[in-house]
């Protein structure tokens, strides 16, 4: 049944917390979950129309369930198969655009404030309709309900507001504010987390390349891509110089940018210049002393993470290449990480082994507390852990070999979906660096 202005307490209660004062749409402001829940829970009341041709199809419903497993923001425990066919409208219309993830993350977290995803077709704030709630100005009202033409709106005006690609390096609350111009600016950075996380469902790893980087005894780089569907190992190059020192640490920001330590504990960046048919790259610039850490990791998401006698800190990454002081914010996690190996898999997610040889995973909230649980034991077999993200985990032996697994979902904290490819590994021999670090997919 609809529900009317005259019938539905839920739609006085979304009246109640939308706004006016904007040109463009009037969400609520609110970060509080029980306001934000109750505002999900009140748009729901509304009409809306497809977003994809069909309506939503069994994968979609099969996300749903899924990042509602992770979802923490004003979407937790709501998603459903058509928000998520919604979601995929828009991420598709992006990537037609030839624009990157972090454009769709900066889409999606606008719809989850403006519409909790929904292309809603009745008027709710004067003229808003659609994904992102659009006025009359924007365009017709075929239009504003037309998810890609609604997208393509959107992202048209934020390359206005920054031009060049500014957009890739403002934050990304800033943006979705600059372009819907709403009288409540801080609303949107609160969602940001969840977007990038539906994001990261949409895109997965069946269109994506491992990425490997390795240290060898001698200090030369290596560089190996993995197919993620098949396991096989598909390019392994080698560079001919070396860094200069031997690195205690490395961890992977992107493609072409790795931070290492020197025993020393000075943090170095290094510059790939190439990885295709050979590995080359610039002399390491110093970002400075006091990097101890027996380990780095990165998680794709600006949160580099690394332990120095045990103590877990983070740290955020606000550049693709970074300068000394674009690594800051450091924050002390806590004690007890005796761990032999660390690797990220998500936004704030870690994973790693233990000196005691147990699989552990581990979720860091934004206080800087931690969740952690033992996905498995005995896995003391394995010297180094590597992961993408996607629940792809891949675990170097002493003797050279690089096993695969699937977590089919790596934010349960159980290693009952952990999938084990033991019959069809990487490679049983090979594997000789004595570090190795995998490109988050979203680096």
């Amino acid at each position: 049944m609809r529900f009317t202005l005259r019938t539905s307490a839920a739609v006085l209660t979304v009246l109640t917390l939308l706004t006016t004062g904007s040109t463009t749409s009037h969400a609520t402001a609110s970060s509080d979950p029980a306001a934000e829940a109750a505002r999900t829970r009140a748009l729901a009341a509304y009409p809306t129309v497809p977003c994809v041709s069909g309506g939503p199809t069994a994968a979609d419903a099969a996300a749903a369930t899924r990042l509602n497993g992770v979802l923490t923001g004003s979407l937790q425990g709501a998603m459903t198969a058509y928000r998520v066919s919604c979601a995929r409208a828009v991420v598709n219309a992006v990537q037609r655009r030839g624009l990157d993830e972090r454009a769709a993350v900066i889409a999606i977290t606008t719809t989850i404030v403006e519409s909790t995803i929904m292309n809603i077709s009745e008027k709710i704030d004067h003229t808003s309709l659609g994904l992102f709630q659009q006025i009359d100005s924007w365009g017709s009202e075929t239009n504003r309900l037309n998810p890609t033409w609604a997208t393509n709106a959107f992202l048209d005006a934020m390359e206005d507001f920054y031009p060049d690609g500014s957009w890739r390096t403002a934050p990304i609350g800033d943006v979705c504010q600059r372009v819907q111009r709403s009288a409540y600016p801080d609303r949107y950075r609160h969602q940001v987390a969840d977007a990038q996380r539906i994001v990261d469902e949409l895109g997965g790893p069946a269109a994506s390349t491992v990425s490997v980087y390795g240290v060898l005894a001698d200090g030369r780089l290596t560089y190996s891509t993995i197919n993620p569907q098949t396991g096989d190992r598909t390019k392994t190059v080698v560079s001919t110089d070396t860094l200069g020192f031997m690195p205690k640490a490395l961890a992977t920001l992107n493609f072409n940018t790795l931070l290492a330590t020197s025993p020393g504990g000075v943090l170095h960046r290094v510059d790939v210049i190439t990885n295709n048919t050979s590995l080359q790259f610039a002399t390491p610039t110093a970002l400075g002393g006091g990097w101890t850490h027996d380990m780095l990791t990165y998680d794709g998401h600006g949160h580099l993470y690394g332990i120095a006698d045990g103590t877990l800190m983070s740290y955020v990454v606000s550049r693709p290449k970074p300068a000394t002081s674009q690594i800051g914010q450091r924050a002390v996690i806590g004690p007890g990480f005796t761990m032999r190996t660390l690797a990220a898999s998500g936004d704030d997610w870690l994973v790693g082994i233990s000196t005691a040889g147990v699989l552990r995973s581990y979720r860091i909230a934004a206080d800087h507390t931690w969740t952690g649980a033992t996905l498995a034991d005995r896995w003391s077999t394995f010297d180094r852990l590597i992961s993408p993200g996607y629940g792809l985990y891949y675990g170097q032996t002493g003797d050279g070999a690089l096993y695969r697994y699937l977590d089919r979902n790596p934010y349960d904290f159980s290693g009952a979906d952990l999938q084990y490819f033991g019959n069809d590994p990487v490679d049983t021999r090979g594997w000789t660096q004595v570090l190795l670090s995998a490109q988050p997919f979203a680096g």
